[in-house]
């Protein structure tokens, strides 16, 4: 998992790798999904990441069997397996989980930690490298002093763990021991947006890197729009190719700040552009480069200059009317000046599966 495609090209004639490209969108749909039916068995959910979701079961009866059910409904209605953790905490819920995964025939996919012995040879059993926050850093540190399970780590006394790892390292501590220190996270408002990418390959010219920046900003703007949001800063940067030693090496970025809060494409397009003219140094290969805006504001409690102009609402009626026309004409379609009219870039997704739940023209047909 994670090793560059072209070092396994070759397997799939020797082999038969099937390669298949990322479809995020039926990613996002499936996982969708699976929440609408975890809802049919518990109101309290907290979406940690695209396959995964905290489930507080608290006040319900017989949570095991209430967890074979939901996993049932899921399997049945999408062909999904799942495997699920039940334990008074979040990390043991993730221990758990982790169980219930490795041995499915013993488990059926579920496993609960509802007491102290059970807790206690689960955390003998699970490897400290795998605990839920313990990195690579952390796992070699504690190794070093002899630990080498979740149990080890239970060990150490507290005064130790707060000077290794702070107050987390005692949480989680407290937490492996049953003590839950975590209750359910409310999703935060965003603190940024950005777009960023790779390119294909190295690139000295600026007008090139200046189209890439102006059409990051231009996503930016538009994700800015969709939440009704403006911001009051951005950021671009730019960087070489990290893995090309025998390549000058260089890396930069600048903040700039909107005279008026805006999410107007060419408001920030424009000041995307003055963060590059800082950076951009001619000679380097770039490699990939970002646009990153922040310091939002809601649309309609935006705070003014007196002195600077607000283009802003002069730009509003244009920013409408090319959302609205690359809603119906497809993305992209209505571009600014500044980025390549020619051009739509997007992810190689040549090996891409169909999105059979997300599109009608690419359901699944049946001839009877």
């Amino acid at each position: 998992m994670g090793e560059p495609y072209f070092k396994l090209r070759n397997f799939e004639k020797t082999h038969g790798l099937v390669v298949c490209s990322a479809n995020f969108v039926l990613y996002g749909d499936i996982s969708n999904r699976v929440v609408q039916i975890t809802r049919r068995y518990c109101n309290d959910i907290e979406v940690y990441s695209i396959d995964e979701s905290f489930l507080f079961l608290d006040g319900y009866s017989d949570p095991e069997n209430r967890m074979r059910n939901l996993r049932r409904d899921v399997l049945k209605g999408l062909d999904l397996p799942t495997s699920i953790g039940i334990a008074p905490s979040k990390t043991l819920a993730k221990v758990s989980n982790k169980i219930a995964k490795k041995f499915p025939e013993k488990t059926g996919s579920v496993y609960m930690l509802d007491s102290w012995k059970k807790i206690e040879a689960a955390l003998k059993w699970f490897p400290l490298e795998d605990l839920w926050g313990i990195g690579r850093r952390y796992h070699e540190r504690f190794r070093n002093y002899g630990a080498h399970t979740a149990w080890d780590f239970t060990q150490f006394p507290d005064d130790f763990l707060r000077n290794e790892m702070g107050i987390l390292g005692v949480r989680m501590k407290k937490e492996l021991m049953g003590e839950a220190q975590y209750t359910m996270s409310v999703p935060e408002p965003k603190k940024n947006i950005s777009t960023t990418r790779t390119f294909d390959t190295g690139h000295a010219e600026y007008d090139y890197v200046h189209e890439r920046v102006s059409t990051f900003a231009s996503e930016c703007a538009r994700k800015l729009r969709e939440q009704k949001s403006c911001c009051r800063h951005v950021t671009v940067f730019i960087t070489t190719d990290r893995f090309k030693h025998d390549q000058v090496q260089y890396s930069d970025s600048f903040t700039v700040t909107l005279p008026n809060p805006s999410s107007s494409s060419i408001e920030i397009s424009k000041y995307a552009k003055k963060a590059l003219d800082k950076i951009f140094i001619p000679g380097p290969k770039y490699r990939k480069a970002g646009v990153i805006t922040g310091t939002f504001v809601p649309e309609t409690e935006r705070m003014t200059s007196m002195f600077d102009v607000d283009n802003h609402e002069r730009h509003k009626p244009i920013m409408q009317a090319i959302d609205t026309m690359n809603s119906r004409l497809g993305k992209q379609k209505v571009k600014l000046a500044s980025m390549d009219v020619q051009t739509t870039w997007k992810m190689q997704q040549k090996s891409l599966s169909p999105k059979y739940s997300t599109s009608f023209w690419e359901s699944i047909i049946l001839k009877a």
